[in-house]
C-alpha cells in the first residue's frame, strides 16, 4: 500500500491533463482524420502571427469530373473559433475556392492549401486578445466528417505608465529605461494597435519603441480628439524630438514565477513591505509583473506596494467599490491630478514576486493567494483631458455606498480573466481613498478585454457513508470534562476535539470520534496525511493555486486520490474558507440533472451555504458548477463550469488497494490503485457462471476490504 500511495502521489504531481492524444486514439478506425499538431504548443503573441498546422491524415481521392459536380465532390474545409460560448467562422474552402469571413479579411489565410489540399495550415495575423479561444479545423467529405481542436491564449499586455512625480516627465530614453525598470519593455506601435483592437483606451500620450508618441481612443470626446477628430482609433503625434516629455506605453508578456498577495494582519510601510517579501523568499513585485499577473487572472481588491514605490491592485471581477465598473490594474495616486505615489511611511498591503520553475500542469497561470478584506472607496470620478497636454478636470459620476450594504456584495456572476465581459466599454476611472492624516488618494485604471472557454461535462459517481465510519471513546471524570456542569447537561459545551460528537450517557459524556482520531476527547491523531496535504476532522486537503476549469480540477483531484472538496459541516466550510482564502471550486454541481446538486465525491448534500438568491441557474444556462466566494463567508454561487479558478482537493486518510480476487468474478468499473475509505465495489460473474450472495464489498477504515461473500457457480450446476 505504501508503494501504491507513492505511485499515486507521483501520478498526481506529473499527470498531464490533456486528453487530445486519447481522443485521436479512439478514432484510429475512422477513414477521414484531421489532426492539429500541438507540439510544440502554438505561440500566440499580442500583435504577432499565429500558425496552426492542420493536416488531413491521408491523401484525399481526386476526381476527374468536370464542372459544378467536380467542385461539390471535393472535401469542404472550415476553420472556426469558439469563444464566449459562440462559434465564429474564420474561412471556408472547397476545391480552389477559399472564402474568408469579413471580420478576418486580410488577417486569415491557408498557407499551403493551394499546393497541397491535405495541408490545411491556418495563419492568422495581427493577433489581439479577442482571438483567444478554441480553434477548430474541420473537414467534410461525402458522408464523413472529422475535426480537431486546439486552445489558443493570446499572451502579452500593453499598459500606460507615468513618472511618480508628474504627468509627461519622460524623454524617449527615459521612457525606455522606465519600462525596463518595472520588468517590461517599451511597446511597439503594432502592440498598441493590437491592444486597441482588443478594446483598450487611454487618453494619455506616450512614447512607443519607434520614437513616435500615440494614444488609443475608443470613444472620441473633447480633449482626446488628437489627429483623428471624432473618429475612434490610435492617435499619432508622429516622430517627435526624443527630448520632449511624455508618458510611456510599456509591454509585458510572461513572468517566470508567481505574484503573491501577502496575508498581512496589518498593512505595511514600503520598507516593511520589502522586508515581508524577503521573509517569504520573494521580492517586491514590479508593475510589469503585476500587469502580467492580472492578464493571467490575478484579482484582488486590496491596494499593495510594488517595487517602484507605487500602490496598485488588479481587478478582474469589476465592482463599483473596487475602483469602478471596469476591470484593470488600479493605481493609487497621491494627488488629484493623478501624480505622485503614496508616501513610503503610509500603510498598504503588498504584492510579492517569487520566481518558480515551469509547471506543466495546465496553462501558465499566476496564482491568487491569501487576499485580505476588500478595500473600500468613497467616490468614483471620470477624467476628461485637454488634448493630452492641457489641464485636468474632474466630472463626478456617482457615490459608492458604505461597506457592508447590499450594493457591496459580490455579483452572482463571476468573470475570471479568461471570460469576456458582455458589452464591455473601456474608460478611465478615478477613485478617491479618504485618509484621516493626509489628502485624498486617486485611483486610475487600465483595462483590456477578456476571453472565455467553452464548458465540458463530467458525470459524478456515488459513494456512501455509514455509522461504521466512527468510533466511540469515553472521557474519564479525572480529565475534568468541560462538558460536565452542575446542570447535568454534560454536552452543553462539547468536550470533543477534531470534529468529535458528544453523546450523553446519563451524567457521563461520550465522544463519537471521526476515523483516525482516538483518546478520551478524540484529541489523539492516530493517522497523518501524506506530505503536502493538511488534515482536518479526518480528511486530507491540498490546495492548488493553478486556475483550472471545473472538469480539469476534478480530474486532477481524482488523480491525486480524491475529489474536489465537499463541505459537510459549517466547521469544514470555515476551515477551507479561512485556510485557502480564494475564489475556488467546490465539488458541488448539477451537471447530471439540472437543479439536482450533488457533491462529486458522492457525499449527500447535508449542509448548504448558498449566497442570497443562489443557485439561480436556469435550463441550459451552463451555470452547473459551484464556486465558494471567500470574502463573503464562503457563500456559494453557481457559475459556468468553464471558468478558471483555484481549487482544493479532499480525500480520506486511509484507503484500500485493489479489491480481493473472486474466482470467476470481476468488478464493475475501471480498476484503480487507490480506493478511499467507504468506497464500494460490486462484483459480477463471468459468462456461464451464476452469482450468489451479496456482490458488494466496502473499503474499511483499517485500509482493508470486507471479505467478499459473493460466489460464482457454474450455470450447469444449478
Amino acid at each position: 500500500e505504501m508503494f501504491q500511495s507513492l505511485l499515486l502521489s507521483s501520478i498526481c504531481l506529473l499527470v498531464s491533463l490533456s486528453t487530445a492524444t486519447a481522443d485521436h486514439a479512439s478514432e484510429d478506425t475512422r477513414l477521414l482524420q484531421v489532426i492539429i499538431h500541438k507540439t510544440p504548443p502554438p505561440s500566440a503573441i499580442l500583435g504577432g502571427s499565429l500558425t496552426l498546422p492542420c493536416l488531413v491524415s491521408h491523401p484525399l481521392p481526386t476526381t476527374s469530373t468536370l464542372g459544378r459536380h467536380a467542385v461539390l465532390s471535393m472535401p469542404r474545409v472550415k476553420w472556426s473559433v469558439l469563444s464566449s460560448k459562440r462559434e465564429t467562422e474564420i474561412l471556408v474552402a472547397r476545391g480552389e475556392r477559399v472564402k474568408v469571413n469579413e471580420a478576418y479579411k486580410n488577417r486569415a489565410r491557408l498557407l499551403n492549401y493551394a499546393s497541397s489540399p491535405t495541408d490545411l495550415t491556418l495563419q492568422l495575423d495581427d493577433l489581439n486578445h479577442n482571438d483567444t479561444g478554441f480553434y477548430r479545423c474541420e473537414v467534410q467529405h461525402g458522408l464523413e466528417d472529422a475535426h480537431d481542436l486546439v486552445h489558443i491564449k493570446v499572451k502579452g499586455v500593453v499598459f500606460h505608465y507615468r513618472h511618480a512625480s508628474s504627468r509627461y516627465a519622460f524623454t524617449f530614453d527615459q521612457a525606455q529605461d522606465a519600462c525596463e525598470d518595472i520588468g517590461a519593455q517599451i511597446a511597439t506601435p503594432e502592440q498598441l494597435l493590437a491592444e486597441y483592437n482588443s478594446g483598450y483606451e487611454q487618453c494619455d500620450a506616450g512614447w512607443l519603441a519607434d520614437g513616435s508618441v500615440r494614444y488609443p481612443i475608443q470613444m472620441p470626446r473633447e480633449g482626446c480628439f488628437g489627429d483623428m477628430d471624432g473618429m475612434p482609433g490610435v492617435r499619432n503625434y508622429g516622430m517627435l524630438d526624443p527630448y520632449e516629455l511624455y508618458d510611456v506605453y510599456c509591454y509585458v508578456e510572461n513572468i517566470k514565477g508567481e505574484v503573491i498577495h501577502g496575508p498581512i494582519p496589518q498593512r505595511l510601510t514600503l520598507a516593511e513591505a520589502k522586508a515581508f517579501c524577503e521573509s517569504k523568499d520573494a521580492e517586491l513585485a514590479t508593475t510589469g509583473q503585476l500587469y502580467a499577473a492580472w492578464n493571467d487572472g490575478l484579482n484582488h481588491c486590496s491596494p499593495g506596494w510594488l517595487a517602484d514605490g507605487s500602490v496598485r491592485y488588479p481587478i478582474v471581477i469589476p465592482r463599483e467599490r473596487c475602483g469602478g465598473s471596469e476591470p484593470g490594474v488600479k493605481t493609487v495616486y497621491r494627488y488629484n491630478n493623478q501624480t505622485g505615489f503614496p508616501e513610503p511611511h503610509t500603510h498598504h498591503d503588498v504584492y510579492c514576486f517569487r520566481a518558480t520553475e515551469p509547471d506543466h500542469l495546465g496553462e501558465d497561470i499566476v496564482t491568487m493567494t491569501d487576499p485580505q478584506e476588500e478595500f473600500s472607496f468613497g467616490q468614483v470620478t471620470q477624467q476628461a483631458e485637454n488634448e493630452a497636454l492641457g489641464a485636468v478636470e474632474f466630472i463626478p459620476l456617482s457615490s459608492i455606498s458604505d461597506v457592508g450594504t447590499e450594493a457591496d456584495q459580490l455579483p452572482t456572476q463571476i468573470y475570471p480573466k479568461d471570460h469576456t465581459l458582455p458589452d464591455s466599454q473601456t474608460a478611465d476611472f478615478i477613485s478617491m481613498i479618504p485618509e484621516s492624516t493626509q489628502g485624498p488618494w486617486q485611483v486610475s485604471t487600465n483595462q483590456v478585454s477578456l476571453e472565455s472557454v467553452p464548458q465540458t461535462y463530467w458525470k459524478a459517481r456515488d459513494t456512501d457513508r455509514s455509522e461504521d465510519d466512527y468510533t466511540y471513546q469515553h472521557p474519564e471524570d479525572s480529565k475534568g470534562s468541560k462538558g460536565h456542569n452542575d446542570n447535568g447537561d454534560a454536552c452543553m459545551e462539547n468536550p470533543c476535539a477534531n470534529g468529535g460528537t458528544c453523546v450523553e450517557n446519563g451524567s457521563t459524556p461520550r465522544c463519537l470520534c471521526l476515523p483516525t482520531y482516538g483518546g478520551d476527547f478524540c484529541q489523539v491523531d492516530l493517522e497523518h496525511c501524506e506530505p503536502g496535504w493538511e488534515k482536518f476532522q479526518g480528511s486530507c486537503y491540498r490546495h492548488f493555486t493553478k486556475r483550472q476549469s471545473w472538469e480539469v480540477a476534478e480530474k486532477h483531484c481524482r488523480m491525486c486520490g480524491g475529489h474536489l472538496v465537499s463541505l459537510m459541516t459549517p466547521e469544514e466550510q470555515e476551515f477551507i474558507n479561512d485556510k485557502y482564502r480564494e475564489y475556488q471550486w467546490t465539488g458541488l454541481n448539477d451537471r447530471t440533472i439540472e437543479g439536482d446538486f450533488r457533491w462529486s465525491d458522492g457525499n449527500p448534500l447535508l449542509y448548504e451555504n448558498w449566497y442570497r438568491g443562489q443557485p439561480d441557474s436556469y435550463f441550459l444556462s451552463g451555470e452547473n458548477c459551484v464556486v465558494m466566494v471567500w470574502h463573503d463567508d464562503g457563500h456559494w454561487s453557481d457559475v459556468p463550469c468553464n471558468y478558471h479558478l483555484s481549487y482544493t482537493c479532499k480525500k480520506g486518510i486511509s484507503f484500500c488497494g485493489k479489491p480481493p480476487t473472486v474466482l470467476h468474478g470481476k468488478t464493475f468499473g475501471r480498476r484503480r490503485l487507490r480506493y478511499e475509505t467507504n468506497s464500494k465495489v460490486r462484483y459480477y460473474c463471468q459468462g456461464g457462471f451464476v452469482q450468489r450472495q451479496n456482490p458488494v464489498i466496502k473499503c474499511l477504515p483499517t485500509g482493508k476490504w470486507e471479505k467478499p461473500l459473493v460466489t460464482c457457480t457454474p450455470g450447469n450446476a444449478i
